[in-house]
């Protein structure tokens, strides 16, 4: 920075000055002038202003003129009246004789201490400025305290100075609240690399928590952080109201069953055993006396289950779908466990449930898995459904139950799967996706069919779970991307393939997807649908898979969202193009206000990170009308058009024209 120094001299004694001082002080400019009067058009420009005419009227003629504020030197003698006033006015002297050296000095401290004070002073008072016109709550803080808070900040706190925030909030951290998900250390904040991470913070204002997301700048000079408040309150309020519904039964208000997969795979839950217990004849208890007589019978069979088992803090209570209720344990012993839901089903069947002037008897049968070797809520089932054959009470699942079923059910898949390869009998079958705007099919869906020895076209529900068990899967989706690739390289829809965490797990997979689109030019169209459920057990790798896929040039697709193993942090990661709702959803949607609910809820969700949604199993016209209303992006289903052999447009038209 450069400075403007201007000497008034009329007695000709600084003709000398520039070349000593040159020497001595840089990034300075002198100028000299015989009186005031000739630098009253440059006085604007002055930084230090020295005088040697000692007189307090010269003084008062240049203060009226002055407009900034100059560092003002006067060089007078011992005696002069201006040394009576110098500290009252802020003025700097010099006795005669004149001293180049002490000159100098004063004009170095200028230019060293007090212009940058000035500057940082007027910087500050802009930053302010700026600050208090964003609309954001902004304060800023050292390790301790708050030195520095906006209009909106104080609003938020209901305080109105700096000294009352301090009174309010002793340390920093007491402005946060305690919430699952959010922090309160500043000193995490402080080292936090918000590109990295984003945190959340809850303050508390009046009767209400608010949440926000943090943007911090660390001012390195004086080690401090100014925190930018961006109010995401609504956003977590949607994604509760979203987590209630979708982890909540509707009914009894317990958790359901995606709440239990949700438990085991985020939230750490350990089973020893797990219980299913089912309501015998419960349809012709509704059929008899009504839904409403069911669901309140529904409601007290889980208050007494719930109840009896209160006292056990291992056992919890999830509500599965229609009338069954899932016991498990994380810690209580066998015998305990089977006696306790020995005691449920006769408290339960000891019980007169009574509505309006109904008294109703219910009886209860249980499945009860130790399993180790297998899924317990998949063993529990078979021991359900294995007692309520041999009409018993309860029974625990053993491994022989359905070893030979399955074993005998491989078997014979396994062999149709080998054939289907030798003679190229997998074929790929096209359904339509409907632009529920245009009514136009813009994509299709590319689903895997086998071509059984008779020519008869099987459902992949007969043999897709046999592949994985045979590890034949990865096998049978590269057939299905190969075929698909093939066949809308010179089409132009958009289209998907399915494809699973087994196969993304496969080191080799995401190659063979790349020497495909190497050899067929479809990346710009292709989609790959990921279905998100349990089997996942590293969302690092599926994020990077993703990731890997997008730089490709393709997109990507969450299949079968709200089918109870959604994770909603997970997606706000995950870079994904679209959200195909489940089926279970979609074809109750009508008929069902919960599923109404959670679909709606899903398709704003996805508007809100700017995705598209597909609603699954649109069979007929209301719920076809539904989903548009609720302004989901694509239909898929039977209303439309089956999965056909060939991708056919013009099939469709004709049939929307009729």
């Amino acid at each position: 920075m450069h400075y403007d120094v201007f000497i008034i001299d009329n007695f000709l004694k600084f003709n000398d000055f520039k070349e000593y001082s040159s020497k001595k002080i840089r990034n300075v400019n002198i100028s000299l002038f015989p009186n005031f009067e000739d630098m009253i058009n440059e006085i604007e420009f002055v930084d230090v202003l020295i005088v040697h005419i000692d007189s307090i009227e010269y003084y008062n003629i240049i203060e009226k003129y002055l407009k900034n504020d100059p560092y003002i030197i006067f060089i007078i003698n011992d005696n002069s009246d201006l040394a009576k006033i110098s500290n009252s006015r802020k003025l700097d002297i010099l006795y005669e004789p004149l001293d180049f050296s002490k000159l100098t000095s004063k004009i170095e401290y200028f230019t060293n201490n007090i212009k940058n004070h000035i500057l940082l002073k007027n910087e500050e008072d802009f930053s302010n400025s700026i600050i208090n016109n964003i609309n954001n709550p902004i304060f800023s803080v050292d390790k301790e305290h708050i030195i520095f808070a906006n209009d909106h900040f104080y609003e938020l706190t209901n305080c109105y100075s700096l000294q009352e925030l301090n009174q309010k909030y002793k340390t920093v951290k007491d402005i946060f609240e305690k919430e699952e998900g959010c922090v309160t250390d500043m000193e995490k904040i402080s080292s936090n690399k918000l590109e990295e991470k984003k945190l959340k913070v809850c303050i508390k204002t009046g009767n209400k928590k608010r949440f926000f997301s943090i943007q911090k700048i660390h001012l390195s000079h004086n080690d401090t952080n100014i925190i930018i408040l961006n109010d995401i309150s609504h956003e977590v309020e949607h994604k509760h109201e979203l987590y209630k519904l979708l982890y909540t039964d509707n009914l009894t208000k317990f958790p359901n069953r995606a709440k239990l997969i949700e438990d085991l795979q985020n939230n750490g839950l350990n089973l020893q055993a797990v219980s299913l217990l089912n309501i015998n004849s419960f349809k012709e208890v509704n059929d008899f006396f009504g839904h409403k007589v069911g669901d309140s019978i529904l409601i007290d069979v889980a208050k007494l289950i719930s109840k009896k088992i209160q006292n056990h803090k291992n056992l919890k209570l999830y509500k599965f779908p229609s009338d069954t209720y899932c016991v498990v344990n994380t810690e209580e012993s066998r015998d305990e466990f089977v006696d306790l839901i020995n005691e449920i089903i006769e408290t339960i069947y000891k019980n007169v449930f009574i509505f309006e002037h109904y008294e109703i008897d219910i009886r209860m049968t249980a499945g009860i898995s130790f399993s180790d070797k297998n899924n317990k809520l998949i063993t529990a089932d078979i021991a359900l459904q294995t007692a309520k054959k041999d009409h018993k009470d309860y029974l625990i699942f053993y491994d022989e139950l359905d070893k030979f079923q399955e074993y005998e059910n491989n078997m014979f898949w396994t062999k149709k799967l080998k054939s289907a390869f030798i003679n190229d009998n997998i074929e790929v079958y096209f359904q339509p996706l409907v632009n529920n705007e245009t009514l136009n099919v813009d994509k299709y869906e590319c689903l895997v069919r086998l071509i059984d020895e008779d020519g008869k076209v099987v459902n992949p529900y007969f043999f897709l779970d046999i592949s994985k068990r045979s590890n034949q899967y990865t096998k049978l989706t590269k057939i299905v991307i190969e075929k698909s690739f093939k066949k809308f390289e010179n089409l132009p829809f958009e289209f998907s393939v399915n494809i699973s965490y087994e196969d993304i797990e496969n080191s080799s997979f995401l190659d063979f997807i790349k020497e495909m689109l190497k050899k067929y030019d479809v990346k710009n169209r292709v989609v790959f649908e990921i279905l998100e459920d349990e089997n996942i057990k590293n969302y690092n790798l599926l994020i990077s898979f993703i990731d890997e896929i997008k730089n490709l040039g393709c997109k990507v697709a969450i299949d079968d969202f709200g089918s109870g193993y959604s994770n909603f942090e997970h997606l706000l990661k995950m870079n994904v193009d679209y959200l195909k709702i489940d089926a279970s959803l979609i074809k109750n949607i009508a008929k069902n206000e919960n599923s109404y609910k959670i679909t709606k809820t899903i398709i704003e969700f996805a508007k809100n990170l700017n995705l598209k949604t597909i609603a699954e199993y649109v069979e007929n016209e209301e719920i076809f009308n539904i989903v548009k209303n609720l302004g989901a992006d694509y239909s898929q289903g039977y209303y439309f058009s089956a999965p056909i052999a060939e991708p056919n447009i013009n099939e469709f038209k004709e049939k929307k024209e009729k």
